[in-house]
C-alpha cells in the first residue's frame, strides 16, 4: 500500500530531524562551555591587566596586555555569535520536527481511518454473507 510507505518515509524523515536536533543541542552545549570558558579566562585576564597597569607598565607590556584584550574579546565574540547561530538553527530544526511528527500523525489518522472503513466494508461483507446462508437455508 502506497500509504504505508509513505508513512514509513515520513517516521524516517522525522527520525532523521530528531537526530539532527540532538547533534544541533550538543553543539550548543559545547558553545556554550566554550563560551563561559573564554569569558572567565577573559576576565581573569583583565583582572591581572588592571592589578599590573595599575602600578605601571612600560609601553610595549601595555601594547602586548591590549592585543592580547583585544584577540581576547575577538574569540568570545566570535563563540558568542556561534552559540547564537546555533541557538536559531535549533529552533528552526525544533519547527521541522514539529512540522514532521504533525505530518507522520497525519498520515497515522488517515491509515487508522481507512482501516476501521475497511473493517466496516468486511463487517458488511460477512453480515451479507451471513444473511444470504441465512436466507438460502430458511428457504429450503
Amino acid at each position: 500500500m502506497k500509504l504505508d510507505v509513505l508513512r514509513r518515509y515520513r517516521a524516517q524523515l522525522e527520525e532523521v530531524v530528531r537526530m539532527d536536533l540532538f547533534r544541533l543541542r550538543q553543539e550548543l552545549q559545547d558553545a556554550e562551555a566554550r563560551t563561559r570558558l573564554l569569558e572567565e579566562h577573559m576576565k581573569h585576564t583583565a583582572d591581572a591587566y588592571l592589578a599590573k597597569t595599575g602600578r605601571g607598565v612600560v609601553l610595549e607590556e601595555f601594547l602586548v596586555r591590549q592585543s592580547m584584550l583585544t584577540a581576547e574579546v575577538s574569540n568570545l565574540s566570535a563563540a558568542m555569535q556561534m552559540e547564537r547561530h546555533l541557538r536559531e538553527a535549533g529552533d528552526q530544526k525544533q519547527d521541522e520536527l514539529r512540522e514532521a511528527m504533525q505530518d507522520r500523525r497525519t498520515l497515522d489518522r488517515l491509515a487508522e481511518r481507512i482501516r476501521q472503513q475497511q473493517r466496516r466494508v468486511q463487517g458488511r461483507v460477512e453480515q451479507l454473507e451471513m444473511d444470504e446462508a441465512a436466507h438460502r437455508r430458511s428457504a429450503m
